[in-house]
């Protein structure tokens, strides 16, 4: 067993393991604090998004539809705004319907219960992709447990990425429902959803797009594209607060959709009795009212900035590190099978993923955060059906990097020079 010091972190290397035993011998960490964890969530917020929530509960306060009262229509107002903001936002009118949900694993949840409402799914078919959140392939097989439904992975490449004529070829006749993930929130790799839209609209089936990692940073238009049903959080890329997620429905399928569980009383009608509109019983209960609000003010704030712009700088951060990674053998580029130089050229939000053979994944994250104050996600979390695509060793300790909108080049200079410390220890 032998012991090195960097950074006044202690490395125990034993000749038995392959891990790295990490001693820090005070609990004081540095002062700087480099936020490379925006694929969770954004930080900080944008001008105005903490403001507003805080102006919601100073001047209003209230619960939406609860009363005839001055505040109770003014805050029905506000939250009707937030719903205009948003579709315009996603190149939307008013008749595509946003019900909130409280994070993003509800709206998931929302979305599928409300197209796959029957008590008997036998029958029905479902195809969605490696790349999904856990959220979606966790809700699939409990509806093949509980109620029959057939559902269909598509595979991806090594890169993540998903081939759309494997998903025309796995639409079936009775396909009810197509779910793809925009953007992995591993590799960062972006689906090509116009070759997806036209596969989809030759069928008969409903299109459902998770756009958590994409949206604020990858522009689209649902309406364009086709899509059904568009799930979001509000906190990533967006910048607004938690507690807020939504559902976006196309007015041509609302009409078709269910209530995805029994709700309390209609907020709008007052009954108990129902049955329901669809978004009413969605939203069955209060509503997050001042995240709602916050998240008003960052569409503000996102409508100012070009996603263009954006793209180009993070393709070039990406670059940085990725090159900065391949320079030591001890750490491994994930979804990137052609090395740093990326020649399939594949779009790509501000993602990336790496593996070491010596440290854990807690390992490595609890090394930046001591040494650097680097705040990075360690493992690779709530996508598991990738793994075995991404050729990555369960045995191996994993690191996600990801940037936002706040992201400054000196946190991106932090990030390499992170990199730099893990494969010296590795070392």
């Amino acid at each position: 067993m032998s012991t090195a010091s960097l950074c006044g972190i202690s490395c125990v290397t034993s000749s038995h393991s392959r891990r790295i035993i990490l001693r820090s011998g005070s609990n004081q960490v540095t002062e700087r604090r480099v936020y490379l964890d925006h694929a969770a969530t954004s930080w900080p917020k944008p001008p105005g998004v903490l403001e507003a929530c805080l102006e919601f509960h100073r001047d209003l306060g209230v619960a939406a539809s609860r009363g005839a009262y001055l505040r109770g229509e003014q805050t029905d107002r506000a939250i009707a705004q937030v719903r205009s903001k948003l579709s315009r936002f996603l190149h939307l009118d008013d008749a595509y319907r946003v019900a909130w949900t409280s994070n993003g694993t509800m709206a998931i949840h929302a979305a599928i219960h409300s197209v796959l409402w029957q008590t008997d799914l036998r029958g029905e078919h479902v195809v969605t992709t490696a790349t999904e959140h856990n959220s979606v392939l966790r809700t699939l097989a409990d509806l093949q447990e509980r109620r029959g439904l057939r559902w269909t992975m598509v595979p991806c490449d090594a890169r993540g990425w998903v081939d759309p004529d494997a998903i025309e070829q796995a639409i079936c006749s009775d396909t009810k429902l197509v779910i793809v993930n925009h953007a992995s929130n591993v590799t960062g790799v972006v689906q090509d959803l116009e070759r997806i839209g036209r596969i989809v609209a030759n069928s008969d089936a409903w299109w459902m797009l998770d756009a958590a990692q994409s949206i604020g940073y990858v522009d689209f238009d649902p309406r364009s594209l086709g899509i059904d049903l568009v799930v979001a959080p509000a906190h990533k890329g967006l910048g607004g607060m938690f507690g807020t997620a939504f559902v976006v429905a196309a007015p041509e399928v609302v009409p078709s959709l269910r209530s995805p569980w029994v709700g309390g009383t209609g907020r709008s009608s007052g009954t108990w009795t129902g049955p329901f509109e669809w978004l009413e019983s969605v939203e069955s209960g209060n509503l997050n009212g001042p995240s709602i609000a916050s998240l008003g003010a960052a569409l503000q704030s996102a409508s100012t900035r070009s996603m263009a712009d954006f793209q180009a700088k993070a393709s070039d951060w990406l670059s940085r590190l990725r090159h900065q990674i391949a320079r030591y053998a001890s750490l491994r580029l994930v979804g990137y099978p052609d090395g740093p130089e990326d020649l399939q050229q594949v779009s790509r939000v501000p993602v990336l993923s790496f593996s070491s053979r010596t440290l854990g994944s807690h390992e490595m994250a609890m090394l930046l955060d001591s040494a650097m104050g680097l705040e990075c996600r360690s493992g690779l979390h709530c996508a598991g059906a990738i793994h075995p695509f991404l050729g990555t060793d369960p045995q191996d300790g994993t690191l996600r990097m990801s940037f936002g909108h706040a992201t400054s080049e000196a946190d991106v200079d932090a990030a390499i020079q992170g990199i730099r410390l893990l494969g010296e220890v590795n070392a």
